[in-house]
């Protein structure tokens, strides 16, 4: 026991007062030294950004890069003012003008007819109406029913067309770049502007990180999450905007939760503030209680039947067969069991033994009734198949024989693969593009949809070509709501999405790839009838969908918490706990402490009020766990940036050695070979460097033997890079 511990009640209170103080006087101690190394971080800091200003003076503003950090919502100097703030916001004559002239125009009444033919046209006035009433709406529509262009769309034609209003400026938000740009162009074109968002006369426009396409005469802005909350740090209030349209809000996205206690907040301060949630059917009820029961207006797809094959009939169909030396088969690991063996000796007497035989764990097929119906070779398929690892293989196998089966081959429609993340997209993209069966230049048409390609490359998805050619399209979880593809028939749905999760033992989060939640199987499904009759594949068996969770777990409760709490007290929100406790789903206090306390540690906030250091505006401003963060600000300091950012991937993601079964003196060995400074981190740099060099000097081939004969995961090794 500790000495304190030992003594009595008021000598130890005594002890403890006295040990508070001299650590709080450390501390202050602490923070004191570390003001000349802060101001230099500072300092230094501000003249990189000032170099990269210059650097991009001359370079198009390009919009790759996932919107997935905080990074719009805490950079001074990378984005321009939200741009819905026109020189005479309350003078909307010209506008109403300009509405009434494109109207007329062919290009919009042409469009009118297709719009006419979306399942929410016809909710068009409940919308508006229930809006005029009611300050919070919540509109919960089925994908594809054509709510996230068409809910603006009537918002901003009814404000225009009413002479009684005298404020119209909304902002729809998307938690994707992709869906920002490809609905504002889409509105553009409905509203028959035909310059284009943020044209001279274009009434829409859209702004995302580093691009912003607006102009004098927008009123309706699409921008990502992260914009809005940029524009908060400025006007808290949001006194230019009249309308805020949420999008997708199901997603529950630390962003998102984020921004809604924000509004809640708001809407107390301002009675003409007017807001929009925007929901997939799942869970609106929740969203409606949290704002004082709002009314919820349910909107109906426009879909088709859909047909669902699970992985078993699947691989029925095609006839695949799973080698037992396939990287998709699971290895059963050897075990030992204890047996008694009698032996009998020639008197007659027995004497016992007791001896461990290898056996075999999973050596006898024991599969559910159901799929007695389904040959051996599917049953033995199914039981020794990975169910966590994507087989890329079969995908192919079902690519092809949607192409010669008489049942789907004169099918015309687009092939939707859901994949994890772009690693997975790169692999199956070279697959297919270096299978003969795939003809990329007169019958198949290959596109790889992800957020950190560019808009021209992303634009191909949503091109449909001519007869006799199959769009495949490789997506992320990027196409399950918030974009429409409109030509897709077949859905290929893997299961699989990547979710941030936070690990105690290592205090790190990282990307993790997990299964998908039964309702986002079920939007997956949805994708596929679209315009006719759709086919679902799912590579995945029937039980492990019943064993999916109902819904997924939203993000504020499963990431660690201090980005969070350095945003809330950037924004100069209060103190994080207070703001946290009114969220959507409150984080635990103790979490949120944790956070904190941790913050406090590594000198990014001061320990008696909710305040950020010097060092923690930096660490604001980067999207990643603040302990790397604070390694990758003092790995510019000492001018070695590209080896600890490398280092630093390393550290959130799992190591890309493998030790496959039997062979790990093997790759004991081969992982020494690239030993260096006597460091798991510099060994795997060294890895990553040298698979870098294979890659550049031979290509393919020999990027692949190179893995082969480090035992080196390559998806992993594509993770981090």
């Amino acid at each position: 026991k500790s000495v304190h511990q030992l003594l009595p009640p008021t000598y130890r209170d005594v002890w403890l007062e006295w040990r508070d103080m001299e650590k709080k006087k450390e501390e202050e101690n602490k923070i004191e030294t570390n003001k000349p190394r802060d101001n230099f971080i500072a300092r230094l800091l501000n003249k990189l950004k000032q170099q990269q200003q210059l650097q991009s003076e001359n370079q198009p503003k390009a919009s790759e890069g996932p919107e997935d950090s905080w990074e719009n919502l805490v950079s001074d100097d990378d984005f321009s003012s939200l741009s819905l703030e026109t020189s005479d916001t309350d003078n909307l004559e010209p506008s109403r003008l300009l509405f009434k002239k494109l109207q007329s125009s062919s290009r919009y009444q042409r469009l009118l007819k297709e719009r006419q033919e979306l399942p929410v046209f016809k909710h068009r006035y409940s919308i508006v109406e229930t809006l005029k009433k009611h300050r919070v709406v919540v509109v919960a529509g089925e994908t594809g029913s054509g709510k996230s262009t068409q809910v603006p769309h009537f918002l901003l034609e009814d404000l225009l067309l009413d002479e009684g209003s005298n404020k119209c400026n909304i902002v729809c938000t998307q938690p994707r770049r992709i869906s920002a740009v490809s609905l504002a162009t889409r509105v553009c074109e409905e509203l028959g502007c035909e310059s284009g968002p943020g044209g001279k006369n274009s009434l829409c426009g859209y702004q995302i990180r580093m691009e912003s396409r607006t102009g004098e005469a927008t009123r309706l802005l699409y921008c990502t999450t992260g914009v809005l909350l940029r524009k908060l740090q400025e006007d808290g209030l949001l006194s230019s905007i009249s309308h805020v349209i949420v999008d997708e809000v199901h997603e529950r996205s630390v962003q998102s939760d984020f921004l809604l206690v924000i509004l809640k907040e708001i809407l107390h301060k301002r009675s003409d503030l007017h807001l929009i949630l925007m929901s997939a059917t799942v869970d609106s009820e929740k969203f409606s209680s949290y704002f004082s029961h709002c009314p919820i207006l349910r909107i109906s797809g426009r879909s088709y039947p859909v047909e669902i094959f699970h992985v078993e009939d699947v691989i029925e169909a095609t006839g695949y067969v799973l080698e037992k030396d396939s990287e998709y088969c699971q290895k059963f690991l050897e075990e030992e069991e204890e047996v008694t063996i009698n032996v009998t000796s020639k008197g007659g007497g027995i004497t016992k033994y007791q001896e461990y035989v290898p056996v075999q764990s999973g050596s006898g097929i024991d599969l559910a009734p159901y799929y007695a119906k389904y040959s051996s070779r599917t049953q033995q398929a199914i039981f020794y198949m990975n169910p966590y690892k994507i087989n890329l293989e079969l995908i192919l196998e079902l690519l092809a024989y949607l192409d010669r089966s008489p049942q789907f081959k004169n099918i015309e429609g687009a092939v939707l693969i859901f994949l994890p993340g772009l690693a997975h997209i790169q692999q199956l993209y070279d697959l297919i593009s270096t299978d003969r069966r795939f003809n990329l230049r007169d019958r198949h048409r290959l596109i790889a949809l992800h957020s950190v390609l560019s808009t021209q490359d992303q634009a191909a998805a949503f091109t449909i070509p001519p007869l006799g050619i199959r769009k495949i399209v490789l997506a992320t979880n990027i196409a399950e709501t918030g974009i429409t593809i409109p030509d897709v028939v077949f859905v290929i749905d893997t299961g699989r999405t990547k979710e941030n999760r936070y690990h105690e033992s290592s205090q790190m989060s990282s990307l993790e790839e997990t299964f998908v939640s039964k309702a986002s199987a079920l939007q997956r499904q949805g994708r596929a009838g679209r315009v006719r009759d759709g086919f679902c594949f799912r590579m995945y068996t029937r039980d492990r969908f019943e064993s999916f969770m109902e819904y997924s777990v939203p993000e504020i409760l499963r990431v660690p918490l201090e980005e969070l709490c350095l945003h809330i007290m950037k924004c100069s929100l209060g103190s994080p706990e207070d703001f946290l406790s009114r969220a959507l789903d409150p984080p635990q206090q103790q979490v949120i402490g944790n956070a904190m306390n941790l913050l406090r540690k590594i000198g990014a906030c001061l320990l008696n009020e909710p305040k950020l250091t010097p060092l923690g505006q930096h660490l604001a401003a980067l999207p990643v766990n603040v302990k790397i963060g604070k390694m990758l600000i003092f790995g510019a300091i000492f001018g070695c940036l590209d080896s600890v950012a490398t280092l630093a991937a390393v550290m959130t993601e799992k190591s890309p050695f493998t030790t496959p079964i039997g062979r790990k003196d093997e790759a004991d060995l081969a992982k020494s070979s690239l030993a260096m400074a006597v460091s798991d981190h510099m060994t795997i740099y060294n890895a990553y460097l040298g698979w870098k060099r294979a890659r550049q000097e031979g290509g393919n081939r020999a990027e692949m033997t190179y893995c082969r004969r480090n035992f080196l995961n390559r998806t992993s090794l594509l993770t981090l890079e």
